[in-house]
């Protein structure tokens, strides 16, 4: 491969809208995961024929392709060595549409740069949401929300992502627009051979088991192969096989996304325990009363959040957490009679429950818990709260075991944690925080990410449950899924991407888990 040759293609076709100054290398450079990998080169795309442009000069040079958003992943599925095609959220790419249709059959097209609060606002003025609301929102791009099969809190109500993916427009790697509302544009070689894999699955008792044993989980690992299980529809299939795929797939250049009204009446709760186990052991209740979101925040997290941010919001003391919200018609009666349940177990409790309706602090609730991710991950002195093992999940009725076999592996590494998530779902954000002192940091490092999936594992969990993948998840995917599905996951990439021109590495490893670590790790971009 000539760089230069890569720098004069690049120069002729796309212009001002080509980097290489070295503090835009560096920034592209890292995401908020533990990797660093400096690109060749940077294009903010403004269209699709930009798009294409890039692709076909990469394919000419012989470089990989890997789109970025906001940088807000925590997988490294944003970093590449080749060309980054990053969407600005202040670029041509970040509009969109008005809302089309109304109560259930409301639905809004964006571009992959559209910011996701704004979106949120605009559906908002028309009395609707999108469900699939990641705590990350302020800062979180809707390509980046598909392409990571991104939930948020209500997935126990709402689900992720895919969920509201009506169709959506990409960029084959070898530049074919494909608009899956019209399936005159999909290849007849990719109808083939998804039409040839849907045979297949339906056949294949292990992986057809594999999928339908799982598929109530909220999982984002892989890609999307539950829609296999249902009647082919290619149109559909080709679109939901872009939520999850993190760029490897295709590129995203629109998307048509499914509102829902805004739900009348919500109410929040706020349970305190003193033992974690007691915490957990009380989720599967509150799912059978109906609560749309279950989050849970340990003694940890809540001394991370500090008495300022907290104010009237939390007891004096020592307590988890859970934060539990009902919503709809009934919602006030629901949430009373769960109370009434989780008080008659006879914990111990340091405070008691505390039920509101005000709209004021329920805001304040959930601003606070949107606001964890960057509290942690900003934690100072010498520990950090690194991105190792942050996105796990399991079943939500093995959620106590589970949490205290994590908490024994990280005591047996001498790491205090930070564990929060949505529990209604079994998702939880498991920050141990690592003393970037200690001699032997990186071992502990891979030995937490070793131990910890070993219990996923164990449990019939999932390495990502909303995040998505990334070379920091790659190499534990077959370990998840087995050799026969991860055999059809690569066929799947092979179909679209055969020479592997997009995104590589982020969902079939090509590097050891531990290399191409941020400076600070000791590594060297």
């Amino acid at each position: 491969m000539s760089v230069e040759r890569l720098r004069q293609g690049l120069k002729e076709h796309l212009s001002e809208r080509v980097s290489w100054d070295p503090k835009v290398l560096e920034k592209m450079s890292r995401d908020q995961s533990i990797y660093q990998v400096t690109p060749l080169a940077v294009v903010a795309p403004r269209d699709v024929e930009d798009m294409i442009n890039t692709l076909r000069i990469a394919g000419e040079c012989g470089v990989p392709v890997t789109p970025r958003g906001g940088g807000s992943g925590t997988a490294g599925a944003a970093l590449g060595g080749g060309i980054v095609l990053h969407f600005r959220r202040d670029g041509p790419l970040s509009w969109f549409g008005d809302v089309e249709g109304s109560g259930r059959d409301a639905h809004i097209e964006a571009g992959p740069a559209a910011l996701h609060d704004q979106m949120q606002m605009a559906l908002g003025w028309e009395g609707l949401f999108l469900p699939a609301d990641p705590s990350s929102s302020a800062f979180c791009l809707v390509g980046g929300n598909v392409a990571t099969k991104a939930s948020g809190p209500h997935a126990l109500k709402h689900g992720s992502i895919d969920r509201y993916l009506v169709d959506v427009e990409l960029v084959l790697a070898d530049g074919r627009v494909v608009r899956t509302a019209d399936p005159e544009t999909i290849p007849a070689a990719l109808v083939e051979g998804l039409a040839s894999l849907h045979r297949r699955i339906g056949a294949n008792e292990e992986v057809r088991g594999m999928l339908e044993s799982r598929r109530d989980m909220k999982i984002a690992s892989g890609y999307n192969l539950f829609p296999f299980l249902d009647e082919f529809d290619v149109r559909r299939l080709v679109c939901l096989l872009m939520a999850g795929s993190a760029g490897t797939l295709g590129l995203l250049s629109r998307v048509r996304l499914r509102a829902e009204p805004r739900p009348e009446g919500h109410v929040s709760i706020e349970f305190f325990f003193s033992h974690m186990r007691e915490a957990c052991e009380v989720v599967p209740e509150l799912r059978r009363a109906g609560a749309a979101a279950i989050e849970i925040m340990n003694r940890r997290t809540i001394h991370m959040v500090g008495t300022g941010r907290a104010a009237g919001l939390l007891p004096p003391g020592e307590c988890h957490l859970l934060l539990v919200e009902f919503s709809g018609e009934g919602c006030r009666d629901a949430a009373e009679e769960a109370v009434a349940t989780v008080l008659s177990r006879g914990f111990e409790m340091p405070a008691p429950p505390v039920l509101t309706e005000d709209k004021e602090k329920m805001d304040r609730l959930w601003a606070l818990r949107k606001a964890l991710l960057p509290i942690v991950r900003g934690a100072g002195g010498s520990c950090k709260a690194l991105s190792v093992v942050n996105d796990v999940g399991v079943d939500s009725a093995k959620l106590a075991d589970f949490i205290s076999d994590v908490e024994r592996v990280f005591d047996g590494l001498g790491l205090e944690a930070a564990i929060y998530g949505h529990a209604g779902s079994g998702n939880l954000h498991l920050r141990p925080l690592f003393d970037m002192k200690r001699p032997d940091l990186l071992a502990v490092i891979e030995r937490t990410a070793t131990e910890i999936y070993e219990l996923v594992f164990r449990y019939g969990g999932t390495i990502a449950a909303e995040h998505g993948m990334g070379p920091l998840r790659a190499p534990f995917l077959e370990g998840e899924w087995g050799e026969a599905t991860t055999a059809i996951m690569r066929e799947v990439k092979d179909l679209f991407d055969p020479e592997g021109r997009l995104n590589p590495g982020a969902m079939f490893p090509r590097r050891p888990f531990m290399s191409s670590l941020i400076s600070e790790l000791g590594g060297e971009a």
